[in-house]
């Protein structure tokens, strides 16, 4: 069957999925042939669909600039975006364009395991953003529309159906578990705009092709991205302060908890109050809140809007700072780090203190060394970190099994568990100086790898060089 015979049964499967949902049936096509479907849901979702350009300087050439082209969603209405992380990977000055404006946009958190990032842009004015729906219900053919600037040639809109789910596929990037596959081609440029369904929900975002294959492409589920926003962007931590609330991660922001001795509970807020607001931000969920905390500052007092019992209340809280670290700057130190290793299965890290390693050498850095390609153990390594100047510094963790990190008796990244290649990480202030740090990694069967990496005042992300760890142990 060609595509364009295939075109009248696809609109009758759109009609028949739309009378299904309760929503209303698409109206007749125009003699053009064009799905009003598809246009009623571009038409609005347009405002909320921004295109991107990434623009350096080749270094062989400053006279000519490589751009890099993607797409990206307004996620909320102070202008954050949401888009793929491997946009960014070679760096430049970032522009987006929403409904023919164009504006600056700096980068506020990636993950590039999960290649997702959030962007800026200061629009003077509230944004759209984009209704988020549910990927756990989607059916194997499902009309679905897509919205992207394939070649950075402006959006363009693309209609088909979920061809597949959970599907996994591996990029030159990363690697991707439990995609939705569809046969919507993903170009360079398409990356990083919506899946949509036919009620104009974003349902995914739309992330890399399968090489060599036309209209085939896959996305990332949008249940996913809400479990990943509130880490990803971890506002607490990244600004080095405590507000003390939990928050339910579906529905509305309801008070899960509040915890002792906090600025939360300190202002009297109680679980199972409703966050409806941060200053002058309003809140209808997990993910507001978390971008909401974004505008806060430790020792800057915020107003939280809440409903409690049917009725408004307005309490005021202060966040609190988190301190800096102190070092420990222990005397006598060698460079390298203390590597203890320990044979056994386990699902989870193993509490090393209870157990005895089988042998202990030095590592240059944090490394599996010699005990690659070996399966059932356990690692220890044990050091101290030199912290070149204070401030707020992100730790990641990328193993395959578990791992965790401390610095001092701080567990900073959980990593934990069985698990295939992942990366976590988390931050933490520390003043400059050499301060105790300990990793611990087991592994099971198949990969090993561990991989240590940490980003801070002037220092991009990075595996941490060998000539920042020291040791007091091992000569």
């Amino acid at each position: 069957m060609s595509r364009t015979s295939a075109l009248p049964w696809l609109f009758a499967i759109i009609g028949a999925a739309a009378l299904v949902s309760g929503c209303e049936a698409p109206r007749a096509a125009p003699a053009t042939g064009a799905p009003t479907f598809a246009v009623d849901v571009y038409r609005r979702c347009e405002p909320s669909v921004v295109t991107l350009g990434f623009a350096r300087k080749d270094p062989a050439d400053p006279k000519t600039t490589h751009t890099e082209y993607g797409t990206g969603v307004i996620v909320h209405e102070a202008g954050y975006i949401l888009t793929n992380a491997h946009i960014l990977r070679r760096g430049g000055k970032g522009a987006a364009g929403v409904l023919g404006h164009d504006y600056d946009c700096r980068i506020v958190a990636v993950d590039e395991m999960r290649d997702l990032t959030i962007l800026k842009i200061d629009a003077g004015r509230p944004l759209a953003p984009l209704t988020l729906g549910r990927s756990g219900t989607l059916m194997v053919g499902e009309p679905i529309v897509t919205i992207g600037s394939p070649f950075g040639t402006g959006l363009s809109v693309t209609i088909g159906v979920v061809a597949a789910l959970n599907r996994s596929t591996k990029s030159d990037y990363t690697y991707f578990p439990n995609m939705i596959q569809t046969n919507t081609a993903i170009n360079p440029g398409s990356s990083g705009g919506p899946l949509l369904n036919a009620r104009g929900e974003m349902i995914g975002i739309n992330t890399t092709s399968k090489t060599g294959a036309s209209d085939f492409g896959y996305a990332i589920p949008v249940d996913r991205i809400r479990e990943a926003l509130p880490e990803i962007l971890a506002p607490e931590g990244r600004l080095a302060f405590v507000l003390g609330l939990g928050v339910a991660a579906d529905g509305p922001a309801t008070v899960t908890s509040v915890a002792g001795n906090s600025p939360a509970e300190a202002a009297g807020v109680r679980p199972g109050d409703v966050v409806l607001g941060v200053g002058d931000a309003a809140v209808a969920n997990a993910i507001d809140y978390s971008f909401a905390l974004l505008s806060c500052r430790a020792g800057r007092p915020a107003t939280l809007h809440l409903m409690r019992a049917g009725k408004a209340v307005d309490v005021a809280v202060t966040p609190a700072a988190i301190p800096l670290r102190k070092p420990d700057n222990p005397q006598g130190l060698s460079p390298g780090l203390v590597r203890e290793y320990y044979e056994g299965t386990w699902d989870r890290l193993p509490d090393f203190a209870a157990l005895k390693p089988k042998t202990t050498d030095k590592a240059e850095a944090f490394d599996i060394g010699p005990y690659k390609n070996k399966d059932h153990f356990a690692l220890r390594l044990t050091g101290y970190l030199d912290v070149p100047a204070d401030g707020t510094w992100a730790f990641y963790l990328k193993s395959d099994d578990g791992s965790r990190l401390w610095i001092g008796d701080r567990l900073v990244v959980d990593n934990d568990g069985a698990h295939p290649l992942a990366e976590k990480y988390g931050f933490i202030p520390l003043a400059a100086g050499k301060h105790a740090i300990r990793v611990g990694y087991f592994d099971r069967t198949e990969t090993e790898e561990l991989v240590v990496s940490w980003e801070g005042p002037k220092v991009k992300k990075q595996t941490i060089p060998a000539g920042a760890l020291f040791t007091a142990g091992a000569k």
